[in-house]
């Protein structure tokens, strides 16, 4: 059997990239860790130092980056000068010899610009278990350094630089009066983040401290990269990282100016899904509690009934609610209502007389609504789960061979 190919989604480029906040130059340069040979280290640097905070995987295998840029954040009390990337190698699991790696990188980016080695930090992503190789790696930084550049473009190669498996280039913005918010990521597998994403960074010229960010990071994150599920696998790498460059006043809506950047990201990083065809938002109301409408819509989300069901556009309402059923923050299951793309599909314990044909024709698009609501509390949550298709199989059977 052939195994159909999803097309690829097209998107528009951001009106604003990572350069485009004042304060910060960005660079992404061809160093051939890739074998494909297309950009694979990244450099996005700031004027001066600049308020930071960061979010990063829980996973008890965390990389030699993480570490290394969780101790610098910590060391430099929330003040960055740069950040760098490579891709094509995770530098995960690697000993003694990775953590050397990771900090011979920041070390190398912080000679360059005559600061301080803890205001760098450093992000990889790739393959597990492979040592950096850092000749490479040395070359690349070399020619990211002499590559800094503010023009737009500039942005969109360090984000280049940072894709691995994304089907698409993942960026987004938005405008706060003066200031702006911009924000680029990647990600298309090994997604169920836990406080993090697979590598994401939001920029603000906006006047905010570390503390503030820090404060709001959580939040935001809650609603938009950790609402985000692909394959219920939190990766070693996982980073998430905020700067704020002191350029403009901050407006009084900002955490939510950095959460509709960050909700659009987390959306792209669920329509890419290595394979998938759509984003499902499944949303929870009237659970016990958020952190309780949270687990239910993560549940459902995760079951691969679900998913494939999705996937074929079968409004099959019996996978959803028995899912739900298996939920223990479930106190009165008799009571949900099931609502797919506006339709009404389940009600107190039976199915509704529905269109079965019209509800597989609003299931065939690129955003799907399934809305499950309760009578147990005012709990409400949202997760995005993209479909599950022949092709994601075909990708990750095949990642390392």
């Amino acid at each position: 059997m052939s195994i159909p190919v999803p097309p690829v989604p097209s998107f528009p480029p951001a009106e604003l990239t990572l350069s485009s906040v004042a304060g910060l130059r960005a660079a992404g340069v061809r160093a051939g860790i890739k074998a494909s040979g297309t950009p694979d280290v990244a450099l996005l640097v700031a004027d001066v130092p600049v308020a930071a905070a960061a979010l990063f995987t829980q996973n008890h295998f965390a990389a030699a980056p993480v570490n290394v840029s969780r101790a610098h954040l910590q060391a430099s009390g929330g003040k960055v000068r740069a950040v760098v990337v490579n891709s094509g190698n995770a530098n995960a699991c690697t000993g003694a010899q990775g953590d050397r790696d990771a900090l011979e990188m920041c070390e190398r980016v912080a000679a360059a610009l005559a600061c301080p080695v803890e205001q760098v930090l450093v992000c990889s992503t790739g393959v597990i278990g492979v040592k950096l190789p850092m000749d490479k790696v040395r070359t690349g930084i070399e020619a990211a350094v002499a590559a800094l550049s503010s023009e737009l473009e500039a942005g969109r190669r360090f984000l280049h630089g940072i894709m691995t498996t994304d089907a698409y280039p993942k960026e987004a913005c938005a405008r706060a009066g003066e200031a702006v918010v911009a924000g680029v990521c990647k990600g298309a597998g090994m997604i169920q983040p836990n406080m993090a994403t697979m590598l994401a960074f939001l920029a603000t010229d906006m006047d905010l401290s570390a503390a503030q960010l820090q404060g709001a990071l959580p939040g935001i994150t809650s609603r938009s990269f950790n609402a985000v599920h692909v394959d219920t696998h939190t990766s070693t790498n996982d980073t998430f990282i905020a700067l704020a460059t002191g350029k403009r006043p901050a407006t009084a809506s900002w955490a939510g100016q950095l959460e509709t950047v960050a909700h659009r990201l987390s959306w792209l990083i669920a329509r890419d899904g290595e394979g998938a065809t759509k984003v499902t938002t499944i949303r929870v109301m009237g659970a016990a509690s958020d952190a309780a409408a949270k687990r239910i819509a993560t549940l459902v989300a995760t079951s691969a009934l679900v998913r494939t069901a999705l996937y074929g556009n079968d409004p099959n309402w019996g996978r959803f609610t028995s899912q739900v059923g298996n939920s223990p923050d479930v106190r009165n299951a008799h009571a949900l209502r099931c609502v797919l793309q506006g339709m009404e599909v389940f009600r107190e314990g039976e199915p509704t007389a529905f269109d079965r044909a019209a509800a597989s024709r609003a299931m065939a698009r690129e955003d799907v609504l399934l809305e499950l609501q309760l009578q147990d509390g005012a709990g409400e949550a949202v997760v995005l789960t993209s479909d599950l298709g022949y092709r994601y199989v075909q990708v990750n059977a095949e990642y390392t061979t």
